[in-house]
């Protein structure tokens, strides 16, 4: 009688690290499905009020190239943004989430469905590495695992520059981004982003994004493609078309 209980003693062991596995790492992580949306600014640094700029730790080549974009939208000329000929934000800039996101958790990966281009992020916790041929996307690819209740997640991989904001601010693709997913409460989750870039970025740059539950918020469909009115002209500057009156 004593060995049964042990052998199903063993059973129940087995099979909580096993569920501990499948969900990455932590078999109590916490709820977070459901549709959120970014509090604070625009800016990349949610804590620079809308119409300032952001100041990130740009290298020379880097910052040049930042100057002359902004020269050029001080001149009317709003130049370096890909998404406005409806090529996607890419990550890291998809985590500043215009347009509201949804998150869904299953065992091994976290999915992050961006209302904003349609698009999705998928974060594997099933224990793989970054595979040795990265095949380079918009997204990059992103791996993570559980610290207590927190989502840690690593993300390389980023196709060529990465255009980080629509002012302008460009990173190379050296980039490594980090993320730190915390529960403030229920309602309100954090994700602490550092991107470290050694072509691009004189020092790490951290910043917080805020996200609150929107319950009663649904995804809607996002196609850039119909009725773009700000196609990119042949000089690199955005446009803007505006439909004829009647």
């Amino acid at each position: 009688m004593i060995a049964t209980k042990r052998r199903s003693g063993f059973r129940l062991a087995m099979a909580g690290a096993l569920l501990a596995v499948m969900l990455g790492g932590c078999a109590t992580v916490p709820d977070w499905n459901g549709v959120w949306e970014r509090t604070g600014s625009i800016n990349w640094d949610p804590r620079i009020p809308d119409g300032q700029l952001d100041r990130p730790p740009l290298t020379p080549r880097y910052q040049a190239h930042y100057e002359s974009v902004l020269a050029a939208r001080a001149e009317g000329r709003v130049v370096g943004d890909p998404t406005a000929a409806c090529l996607p934000p890419g990550m890291p800039r998809i985590m500043n989430m215009v347009y509201p996101m949804e998150i869904f958790q299953r065992p091994g990966q976290v999915a992050i469905f961006a209302e904003w281009q349609s698009q999705v992020r998928r974060i594997h916790l099933d224990g793989r590495s970054h595979p040795e041929d990265l095949d380079r996307n918009f997204n990059g690819h992103s791996i993570g695992r559980w610290e207590g209740r927190d989502l840690v997640v690593d993300t390389i991989g980023m196709r060529e520059e990465v255009v980080l904001t629509q002012t302008g601010i460009t990173l190379s693709r050296q980039l490594h981004v980090t993320e730190r997913f915390h529960e403030v409460d229920a309602d309100t989750l954090t994700d602490t982003i550092t991107l470290t870039d050694p072509d691009a970025l004189t020092a790490p740059w951290t910043v917080v994004k805020t996200f609150r539950r929107a319950p009663k918020t649904e995804i809607l469909e996002y196609v850039c493609e119909e009725n773009n009115r700000n196609p990119v002209l042949p000089d690199g500057s955005v446009g803007v078309t505006l439909p004829k009156p009647r």
